[in-house]
């Protein structure tokens, strides 16, 4: 579903902005030369990354796998830290007024899960204490929409495809003794989202979303959801992608 949301909304904006052709007073994306706004630029981003993580979820799978071992939670508590800061550095073509492809090497910070419990298998009781962290970078590709709005802005939307290197850490203690579980794997993922643009002259601004959905490894550690929002500056190179005023 969220494929075809995303494709949908790619469609809509390069329609309208080519239908929007001829009305320059709204949609001008020529320079007053008549040129095409078209050409490379670069990069980056940074902001706040968020991944998904569902504490009650967590919380049910450590006490099933300790039940698998005959072991029973009897107290404890728990909490995420979900939100962590993200950059990423940015490479780009725009092909048309309406169309863009991006490639990206994006950091999406890290996330953690602690819990600390009471626990017993029935004749003696310990405290056990376990700390998950993740954290995923990696390359992304992308092809923007993009529906000028005039007088250097822009909206888009994007769709594509995340590259992501994912580490993950299993850290327990029990009473005191302590073990380690480290995971990486690697991931092909799809990418959605969409902002806001402006240009002037050889530079652009943004204010970006993104969504990296099912990152990390359902054989291992599991999956989830990260959203990213970002402060994007590009420069572009060329005097025919500068916009009308």
């Amino acid at each position: 579903m969220r494929y075809r949301i995303a494709l949908a909304i790619i469609g809509a904006l390069a329609t309208m902005s080519a239908q929007a052709g001829g009305r320059a007073s709204l949609f001008d994306s020529t320079t007053p030369g008549g040129e095409p706004r078209s050409g490379f630029y670069w990069g980056f981003d940074l902001g706040q990354s968020s991944y998904g993580l569902d504490r009650g979820d967590l919380d049910s799978e450590l006490a099933d796998s300790l039940q698998q071992s005959g072991i029973n939670v009897l107290s404890g508590s728990s909490e995420t830290s979900e939100d962590g800061f993200t950059y990423g550095i940015i490479v780009g073509w725009q092909f048309l007024p309406w169309l863009a492809v991006e490639a990206a090497y994006v950091d999406l910070g890290d996330a953690e899960y602690k819990s600390n419990t009471v626990i017993s298998d029935g004749v003696a009781t310990a405290d056990l204490r376990t700390t998950l962290t993740a954290e995923s970078a990696g390359a992304t590709l992308s092809a923007l929409g993009i529906l000028p709005l005039g007088k250097g802005w822009d909206v888009y939307g994007r769709v594509g495809a995340y590259f992501g290197s994912n580490d993950a850490t299993a850290a327990v203690s029990v009473d005191g003794i302590a073990a380690d579980l480290d995971d990486s794997s690697s991931s092909q993922t799809f990418l959605w989202g969409g902002g806001v643009g402006y240009t002037r002259g050889h530079w652009t601004v943004r204010l970006d979303y993104q969504q990296f959905t099912d990152v990390g490894d359902d054989n291992g550690f599991g999956e989830v959801d990260v959203d990213r929002i970002t402060f994007v500056g590009l420069y572009r190179f060329g005097d025919t992608f500068s916009r009308s005023k």
